[in-house]
């Protein structure tokens, strides 16, 4: 082998290993996991199954799953299809999910969510602080 061939080939080894490295190890749930226990936990209209798939922490997720059993609990879903996308790079997820509920009547919904720690949370509730008195937004105008 020449030279310029087991250089070649030494680039193109450091390529695939820094590519390889490049995703972290999934640890928890996946992204089609997560949007499936959220179908099944509507599907049982159970709130703290719903909860416990939003972010640790975060205020006001009970109340935010409470709203989404309300609203599409209890229909039986089976699910026909899901779409994962990642729009806004490789820690935010949407999915689509396409259902069929007990009457056979279409379903569609997207199911916002985001790696915490190595695995997916749907997004629920929100951060600490948010929205409270005396917490603004990163500045945007230069200092004086």
């Amino acid at each position: 082998m020449t030279l310029r061939k087991s250089h070649m080939l030494a680039v193109f080894a450091c390529a695939l290993l820094v590519g390889c490295t490049q995703e972290p190890a999934p640890q928890g749930r996946t992204e089609r996991q997560t949007a499936e226990a959220y179908v099944q936990a509507l599907n049982s209209r159970d709130v703290e199954a719903l909860a416990t798939l939003g972010p640790p922490g975060y205020e006001e997720v009970e109340a935010d799953a409470r709203k989404a059993v309300a609203a599409d609990g209890g229909k039986g879903l089976e699910i026909d299809s899901v779409k994962v996308s990642h729009e806004f790079g490789a820690d935010v997820a949407s999915a689509h999910v396409v259902a069929t509920d007990q009457a056979g009547k279409p379903f569609a919904t997207y199911v916002p969510m985001f790696r915490h720690d190595g695995t997916w949370v749907v997004v629920l509730g929100h951060a600490p602080g948010a929205g409270k008195p005396g917490v603004s937004p990163a500045a945007t105008e230069s200092p004086d």
